[in-house]
């Protein structure tokens, strides 16, 4: 095969999913319809449903007008089984290997935050982590990225009406907490200096869903060496999550 007919081959499939996901937002769309959302020609919308559908990646409702989502790809959705641990993996260690320091892949369990995935840090002096280990949501840098992804009546609640004070830096206002997560958001960075231990401190940041979960990874190292080293945490993290998109899109 040379060159140019992988282009075509990649470049059909790249228009075949563009019509799925179109299909998906507005179901029983017309080929016009399609045509206008995917700014593909109605020809090549037609042949290509007319191919999705052979193969029951479509369909057309009886009785109705337009094209829907076909029963198979709600069969091949169910044979897919994500393990986030195993998907992220080779992102936190490269991260690992710039950095040096503690990484922990957390997630959002019945309100409360779990480590999941964990490398510790190189250094003699680290912040201790381990799988398992429960995080607090109000005042880490892993919970208050898991509070970003949330609406804020529901973070509200997950924080409480009186969230445990660790050390005199950690935030017991929710209401000035939730201020605070909705002002980092924009820049996807979100930090715990010293409200979780003191001398301790970490940079989180938000990941794509994966199935139906939220994550987030964190750095976290002895405050005096994430005041010299905070820039190039940050940068490592918004790297890490780019190259997460990348690969694997806005959601998985």
């Amino acid at each position: 095969m040379d060159k140019g007919e992988k282009r075509s081959d990649g470049q059909t499939i790249s228009r075949a999913v563009a019509i799925l996901k179109a299909v998906a937002a507005r179901p029983g769309a017309s080929f016009g319809q399609i045509a206008k959302a995917t700014d593909l020609p109605r020809s090549t919308v037609q042949r290509l449903i007319g191919v999705l559908n052979q193969e029951g990646l479509v369909t057309k409702a009886f009785g109705q007008q337009g094209t829907y989502l076909g029963m198979e790809l709600a069969r091949l959705g169910a044979q897919v089984r994500l393990d986030a641990r195993a998907l992220l993996r080779p992102f936190m260690e490269d991260l690992h290997a710039e950095i040096g320091d503690n990484i922990d892949l957390t997630t959002l369990e019945d309100g409360k935050v779990f480590v999941i995935e964990q490398i510790a840090s190189n250094e003699a002096i680290r912040v201790i982590s381990y799988v398992g280990l429960q995080h607090p949501i109000h005042c880490t840098a892993n919970g208050k990225a898991h509070l970003s992804m949330l609406d804020r009546a529901t973070a509200r609640a997950l924080i409480g009406a009186e969230p445990k004070a660790y050390t005199p830096n950690t935030r017991t206002d929710p209401e000035a907490l939730l201020d605070e997560i909705d002002a980092a958001r924009h820049g996807g960075l979100f930090a715990d200096n010293q409200e979780y231990d003191e001398g301790a401190s970490a940079v989180a940041i938000p990941l794509p869903r994966i199935g139906d979960k939220d994550f987030a990874i964190s750095i976290a190292m002895p405050t005096q060496r994430m005041e010299r080293q905070r820039d190039a945490v940050q940068a490592a993290l918004l790297s890490l999550r780019a190259k997460v998109v990348a690969e694997y899109g806005s959601s998985i």
